[in-house]
């Protein structure tokens, strides 16, 4: 009888410590019971159901190329590689995109529909405070304001996220987490995370549990359980 849950780290681009963010989220998840395989292999997304994946984590960037950013991985999804995905979720699989993976670049337009919006641009990073919505929502039950040193995403949306966090720059509030529905599944994106300054934050890390534990149609964690 299968006892653990497997979550799938999708990784690569540019830009971004997938390594670091590897042996983080290994470090969050499986003391909580969680199989953790990371992989760098597009075509693994056309293999879900087959390798028995339960939910997926996806932490990539696929910005264009650049001298001082080299590729780790692919560059971008591919037509199948997103209806792969794309109908996975559809059937009832479960999507965290974290961070970056808003960043497409030439990765199919059926992409930024699954994940419900796309990367437009960021500042250089600073620090900033990130504020749940006043609506009770699973994923940031019991999470209060908090403050993260991160590039802050600038991201346009679909209509069909149910908004749950924003941050505030200049008078204007920026979306920042966010769910949605495709099919039976379930697709959650949270925008902060470029390192281990907001890897390590127990704020972070409890949303992170939290929205892992939605997508999973799991019982809330409780504040002992972070």
């Amino acid at each position: 009888m299968k006892t653990k849950q497997n979550i799938l780290l999708f990784l690569g681009g540019r830009w971004h410590d997938f390594a670091g963010f590897s042996h983080a989220m290994n470090g969050l998840f499986a003391p909580q019971g969680y199989l953790l395989t990371e992989t760098y292999d597009a075509n693994t997304l056309c293999r879900l159901t087959e390798v028995g994946v339960d939910l997926v984590i996806s932490y990539t960037c696929f910005a264009e190329p650049h001298p001082q950013a080299p590729l780790i991985g692919t560059k971008r999804l591919n037509a199948a590689e997103v209806r792969g995905l794309s109908e996975w979720v559809e059937r009832g699989g479960a999507l965290l995109a974290v961070h970056a993976s808003t960043v497409l670049g030439e990765s199919p337009a059926e992409l930024e529909t699954l994940l419900g919006g796309a990367f437009l641009s960021h500042p250089e990073p600073f620090a900033f405070p990130v504020y749940p919505l006043f609506e009770r929502h699973p994923i940031t039950d019991g999470i209060e304001p908090f403050v993260v040193y991160d590039e802050f995403f600038i991201e346009e949306t679909a209509p069909s996220i149910h908004l749950h966090m924003v941050a505030i720059d200049r008078g204007k509030a920026y979306p920042m987490v966010w769910s949605k529905r495709a099919g039976k599944g379930k697709i959650v994106h949270i925008a902060m995370g470029h390192d281990q300054r907001v890897w390590g934050d127990s704020s972070y890390q409890r949303l992170l549990l939290q929205a892992v534990e939605w997508l999973l149609g799991k019982k809330p964690y409780t504040s002992a359980d972070c």
